[in-house]
């Protein structure tokens, strides 16, 4: 009886053990918080408003919210990671180094690290430090964790033998830095998202960002180019059209897996900016990738309900061909989808697409040689490639000798064969969970989001074999995305308490739906 009775109480004092180092960890983070506040106030009535404290005003404050609760770091990493553009907003700080003169977030030269990677680090920190208050190590790998780790492992291996090899330590820290991003926030992800309502604010969150984006850079159409297009280039960062690729997933799969009217018409609401700056990137990759994601909605459309898919996919496929026929000479902003289909069908060999196309086709027989050159270890981090074809001058891009835009041969050529290989089967893996999951999930706001992170993943990598991707931006979104997939079924099979009615008139709640069995 005695012993029966000691396990209970054993179990209560820790309860309350923890909950006691609870309370002080939230006294403590409060203390901090109006201390800062304080400060602030002070530096601000002594001074006047100045746009580069307010900058650090959020970002203390968003180190408090990550040690207060780490998970929110995955969010103001997306957040902030997602929301700013170094071509729209040159002064944006997030992803600049603090030696970065012209950062609001400028501390010093000698600091050669970014409030990015602040937010990864004090989130990993402020993670095991609950670990340790809770005494109690709590890790999900996932189906994930052993392709990210291969994938990290041969990044190493590109890392040290390109430094061995004789390349430049600078460079090879900012070829390879952005890519430990993935593997990093994949881990992270699989463990601090743990519930379904954190898995739907993450990737609101998410669609924020890039509507915030959209309302920047449709300023930037409107009151700087003034709605004239015929001298840009591409007006927001490379990657950032793919970006919002996702937004056009996410909706239409909000539509098809009939979630909420709020829902639906908040994106519908979102969507005139977002495509303003869109069409105004000019990326011709992006907009072949979103053709081919909306093959893939077309199939789950068409799993979902086949009346409305025999009903939408004629009338929207002879539209698509008309379009094109209608928009064929058409070099406006309207015209520019039709015009990266027609330059890669019929391109015009006077045309600037054409002579991009000529330097890839040229800068992809440098890599191929490189590659071939050195096919099991690859150059390494760090070290140019070979130049055995003249490709036309693009000196004003620094980096024109290390990078390529084709960054699935790019990375083959850095990391070697087996690093190649790695990247493959992190991403065929990834894909994999991805549409398991898909076809696994009864509909809702899980099935949208579930669609996006699969997509986004085919997308991000269809995108890198013809144009730079291993960006800030993109490595973060992508091991998010792959996070997500990893641990999606372990979150959506975890029992959910059913809800209470307020009211008396309100129907009986139902409990939520969990995954279907594989043979459905």
């Amino acid at each position: 009886m005695v012993k029966s009775l000691a396990a209970p109480q054993t179990i209560w004092a820790n309860s309350q053990l923890y909950k006691g180092r609870e309370r002080i960890y939230k006294i403590l983070w409060h203390i901090c918080l109006l201390g800062l506040v304080g400060f602030v106030a002070k530096q601000t009535w002594d001074s006047g408003a100045d746009p580069s404290l307010i900058a650090w005003l959020f970002y203390v404050a968003g180190i408090a919210a990550i040690l207060f609760r780490p998970r929110y770091g995955i969010y103001l990493i997306m957040f902030f990671g997602l929301v700013g553009d170094a071509s729209l907003i040159y002064w944006y700080p997030f992803e600049k180094n603090l030696s970065s003169i012209e950062s609001l977030l400028y501390l010093n030269d000698s600091v050669i690290f970014s409030p990015l990677e602040s937010y990864i680090l004090i989130t990993i920190l402020s993670w095991l430090g609950r670990i340790g208050l809770r005494q109690k190590v709590e890790f999900f790998a996932g189906e994930l964790f052993l392709p990210a780790i291969f994938f990290c492992f041969f990044l190493v291996i590109g890392l040290m033998y390109g430094l061995a090899t004789g390349g430049s330590p600078v460079i090879a820290l900012w070829e390879s830095r952005p890519i430990f991003y993935l593997p990093v926030m994949l881990v992270l992800t699989s463990n601090l998202i743990q519930e379904r309502t954190q898995i739907k604010r993450l990737i609101w969150i998410c669609m924020v960002a890039i509507f915030i984006e959209g309302l920047i850079g449709s300023y930037w159409v409107a009151f700087i180019l003034e709605f004239s297009l015929a001298n840009v280039l591409g007006l927001a960062e490379h990657s950032s059209a793919i970006h919002i690729n996702t937004f056009f997933v996410f909706t239409m799969a909000i539509w098809i897996y009939r979630n909420s009217a709020t829902k639906r018409l908040s994106l519908l609401l979102m969507a005139p900016p977002i495509a303003l700056t869109y069409l105004a990137s000019q990326r011709r990759a992006s907009f072949v990738t979103l053709a081919v994601a909306i093959v893939f909605i077309a199939i789950i459309l068409y799993k979902e309900n086949r009346t409305v898919f025999w009903t939408l996919a004629p009338i929207i496929g002879v539209m698509a061909v008309a379009y094109i026929g209608i928009f064929w000479n058409n070099t406006g902003a309207l015209g520019l989808p039709a015009q990266a289909i027609k330059s890669m069908i019929a391109p015009d060999p006077n045309s600037e697409d054409a002579a991009s196309n000529i330097y890839r086709v040229l800068e992809n027989v440098n890599v191929n040689f490189t590659i071939h050159e050195s096919p099991l270890f690859g150059v390494g981090f760090g070290k140019k490639f070979f130049i055995i074809v003249p490709m036309a001058d693009i000196s004003f891009f620094d980096w024109w000798e290390y990078i390529v835009h084709n960054s699935i041969f790019w990375y083959w050529m850095k990391t070697g064969v087996l690093g190649f290989m790695s990247m493959l089967f992190l991403i065929c893996s990834s894909i994999m969970v991805g549409v398991r999951i898909i076809w696994r999930l009864p509909g809702g706001e899980l099935s949208a989001v579930a669609t996006v992170c699969t997509l986004y993943i085919l997308m991000h990598f269809l995108y890198a074999y013809v144009d730079m991707s291993w960006d800030n931006q993109s490595m973060i979104y992508v091991g998010t995305s792959m996070g997500l997939l990893n641990c999606f079924e372990h979150i959506v099979t975890k029992p959910v308490p059913i809800a209470r009615k307020r009211w008396a008139w309100q129907t009986e709640p139902e409990p939520e739906p969990t995954l279907l069995p594989l043979s459905y």
